[in-house]
């Protein structure tokens, strides 16, 4: 086919492709049903890349921005909440007492039975 008539139809998809944010991965039908009767023809697409396939391939090596997700804007950061104000003043709780010292158990003889 005419190398004409190929970046004609690429030229088409690109504008359709960046148009509607579509992935390089879907498929005929959604893309005709998305476009509606814009549509590149599916007889034009056989002839110039035999298949669908082909032309999205296609799309992504010459246009590889296509190919990226958009990336979404940051959320907004939210305000910062007002510190509250102190109530009271907490009352100071009372000491812990002190642990007591940990005691080994003592040590058994061993004893030989005969």
């Amino acid at each position: 086919m005419a190398v004409r008539q190929k970046q004609a139809i690429i030229d088409k998809a690109v504008k359709h492709f960046s148009d509607f944010n579509l992935p390089l991965t879907i498929d005929y039908k959604s893309y005709a049903q998305i476009i509606g009767r814009e549509a590149i023809s599916p007889i034009s697409v056989k002839r110039s890349f035999k298949a669908w396939k082909y032309l999205t391939h296609a799309l992504k090596l010459r246009h590889p921005e296509l190919g990226k997700a958009p990336t979404p804007k940051p959320a907004p950061k939210p305000a910062p909440e007002p510190a509250p104000e102190p109530k009271s003043v907490p009352k100071p709780k009372a000491p812990k007492p002190a642990p007591k010292a940990a005691v080994k158990p003592a040590v058994k003889p061993a004893v030989k039975k005969d």
